[in-house]
C-alpha cells in the first residue's frame, strides 16, 4: 500500500470518527436527560419472598433488556397486559386496536432492590 493510500485511509477513518462524535452529542435530540427523584414512600429493602412488578413502558423488548441486567432482578419476561388472549399476538397488537399494552413482568429480591428503585429505572 502506498503512502498516499495509507494517508487516505487514515483521513477517512478520522473523518468518520469526527462525524460520529458530532452525531452522538448529548442533547442532539433536543431533549434533556431527566433524573427521577426517589419516591416519597418506598418499601425499604427488607427480607421476604421474591416480589413481582408488571411495568408497561413502550417497547417491551427494550424494557426487558434493561431489567434483565439489574442487580436484584431475578427474571424479566415480556408479554401483554390487558386485551383478550386471542388477540395477544405481536402483529395484531401492533395495530393499536386490541387494548393490549406491551409489558414486562419483573421478579426481584426485595433485599437487594426496592420497588421504588425499580420505578426509577
Amino acid at each position: 500500500m502506498t503512502n498516499a493510500a495509507k494517508n487516505g485511509w487514515w483521513f477517512g477513518l478520522l473523518a468518520l470518527a469526527a462525524v460520529g462524535i458530532f452525531w452522538n452529542t448529548p442533547g442532539r435530540s433536543g431533549e434533556a436527560a431527566v433524573v427521577l427523584p426517589a419516591p416519597a414512600l418506598d418499601n425499604p429493602k427488607v427480607a421476604g419472598p421474591l416480589q413481582t412488578a408488571v411495568l408497561a413502558g413502550g417497547c417491551f423488548w427494550g424494557v426487558q433488556g434493561v431489567f434483565q441486567h439489574v442487580a436484584g432482578v431475578t427474571r424479566a419476561v415480556s408479554g401483554y397486559a390487558g386485551g383478550a388472549a386471542d388477540t395477544a399476538h405481536y402483529d395484531v397488537v401492533s395495530s393499536g386496536t386490541t387494548g393490549h399494552a406491551e409489558s414486562v413482568q419483573i421478579t426481584f429480591h426485595p433485599t437487594r432492590i426496592s420497588f421504588g428503585r425499580i420505578l426509577q429505572i
